[in-house]
This record gives C-alpha cells, sequence and structure tokens, in this order.
C-alpha cells in the first residue's frame, strides 16, 4: 500500500515520523554545506526552510499544483549527499539537479502518486538550478535565456522555488548585492503571474 502525500509534511518529518518511509531525506542531517549560500547548514535544515518559505509565498498565490511544487520543494536537493564535493571546507555539489530527479522519481513511488506527478515534481528537482545560474551577475545571454526559461511549463514552480531557496541563504550575508538583485527580479517575476 503506497503512503498519503499529505504526510509529507514539515510537522511530520521533523517528528521523524516519517524516517522509515524516506530514510533518504533523513541522511541529509549529515550533509553539511559552506560556500557562499549555505553557512555549515545541512541539507535536511535548508531543506525545511526553503519548503517553510515557499509556504509562505504560495497561500497567496492561485496555482494548480500548489502541492506538487511543496514536494519538489522538499526534495530539490535530496542528492547532494551523492554529489558533495568538499574542497577547504568549502562544499559544491555538481550535477545534483540531474541526479535528484532521478532519485526523487524511485522516492515518490512510495506514495500515492500518478506517473505525470512524479514527473512533474523530477522536472522541477532537474530544473531547479537553471534559474540560479541564469541570475548569476554579469551573465552574458540574460535576457535570451530567460526568454527561453520563460516558455517552460514548469516556468512560474521554478520562480517560486528559487525565490524560496534565495530567501533562505546565507547569500543576504555573504554578497548582499547579488541577493537584492535576485530577490528584486524574483519578486518582479511573481507579480507578472
Amino acid at each position: 500500500m503506497k503512503a498519503k502525500t499529505p504526510l509529507l509534511n514539515k510537522r511530520n518529518i521533523k517528528a521523524g515520523k516519517l524516517a522509515d518511509l524516506i530514510p533518504e531525506f533523513y541522511d541529509l542531517k549529515n550533509v553539511v554545506e559552506n560556500n557562499h549560500w549555505h553557512n555549515h547548514e545541512n541539507v535536511f535544515d535548508h531543506s525545511l526552510s526553503v519548503l517553510e518559505n515557499l509556504e509562505k509565498m504560495i497561500n497567496k498565490i492561485k496555482m494548480r499544483r500548489k502541492n506538487l511544487l511543496k514536494i519538489a520543494a522538499l526534495f530539490h536537493d535530496i542528492a547532494k549527499k551523492e554529489t558533495i564535493v568538499i574542497q577547504n571546507d568549502f562544499t559544491i555539489c555538481p550535477k545534483h539537479e540531474d541526479v535528484g530527479a532521478a532519485k526523487v522519481r524511485g522516492i515518490l513511488k512510495r506514495f500515492d502518486l500518478g506517473l505525470n506527478e512524479i514527473e512533474f515534481v523530477a522536472s522541477i528537482v532537474k530544473s531547479h538550478g537553471l534559474i540560479h545560474a541564469i541570475l548569476t551577475p554579469g551573465k552574458n545571454n540574460f535576457a535570451k535565456e530567460i526568454a527561453r526559461l520563460r516558455k517552460k511549463k514548469i516556468y512560474r514552480e521554478l520562480i517560486l522555488l528559487s525565490y524560496a531557496d534565495t530567501i533562505g541563504s546565507y547569500l543576504k550575508k555573504t554578497k548582499p548585492a547579488e541577493f537584492k538583485y535576485r530577490i528584486d527580479f524574483y519578486k518582479q517575476e511573481v507579480k507578472n503571474f
């Protein structure tokens, strides 16, 4: 019997009620990142923080697949355990989006989701780094890349997830001008929804 997706909430996860069902998520407590975005922060806490930020935002926005977006937010960094590289106390997680998309497909088969819903979540997990990469200051093809991304069916979801991810980042302290640039962009995009 498959688990019900409403179980996938912050309260149940923090209480440890899903440790047997999604042990991969609880493993993220031991994956600690340190870079411009994270200050010795474990991925478990970061993911819950992103979910919390997202929930505050999407309550005000009319959209169809809010629950699937919440699931994507929860699992957006699920593959950082497999991809983390530590260099002089500085961490990176190359290709965690691609690895995460494959991993989340397997995890979500344990829940009462259809194949289209699983693929929707996996596509968000796979693409969630695109906005971050495009918004890197000094990007030459910004207008062209953002126009191409706006054509994706999941563009709204990517904006909201990236916005929630940025709000909870350490970027505000390490690179305040970049933080402001990103937040201003997200606010403008959300206004256009």
